[in-house]
């Protein structure tokens, strides 16, 4: 038994490492990968179809400005990224298409706080910068 293990390790040792180097290297993702939302706020007509959906309530729609600054209000969701399954029904269900997936899986995501992981609409629809808060 021993020297089928030793043998298994020797016939491995030439083949290329298969470890990722994810910070250094991107990890190419697929077409179908869902990542964080991203909200249109031109198309959304806040009818709260996404938050009815949500299987984990994580989807509450709010008041919130049409653009950071702005006297204008509407109503948008506000997604809690913490509770959220990335599962998409709210993407599929939303009437306008106001509602897609993005790419972003680390970016803005991993937080320290638990309420650092409410995306406002500002955030979904990156006005503003993710990390930080900061307009753009």
């Amino acid at each position: 038994m021993v020297l089928k293990n030793i043998k298994y390790a020797l016939k491995k040792i030439p083949q290329p490492p298969v470890t990722r180097m994810y910070p250094e290297v991107a990890t190419e993702l697929s077409d179908r990968f869902r990542g964080l939302q991203i909200l249109d706020k031109s198309k959304c007509i806040g009818c709260g179809i996404c938050a009815n959906t949500c299987p984990n309530n994580t989807i509450r729609i709010i008041k919130a400005p049409i653009t950071p600054g702005s006297d204008k209000k509407r109503w948008f969701p506000e997604i809690d990224i913490g509770h959220c399954l990335f599962c998409g029904l709210c993407i599929d269900q939303c009437p306008k298409g106001a509602l897609s997936s993005g790419k972003e899986y680390t970016t803005g995501v991993i937080k320290w706080k638990h309420k650092d992981l409410l995306m406002n609409p500002d955030k979904l629809a990156r006005e503003v910068d993710l990390e930080e808060g900061d307009e753009k």
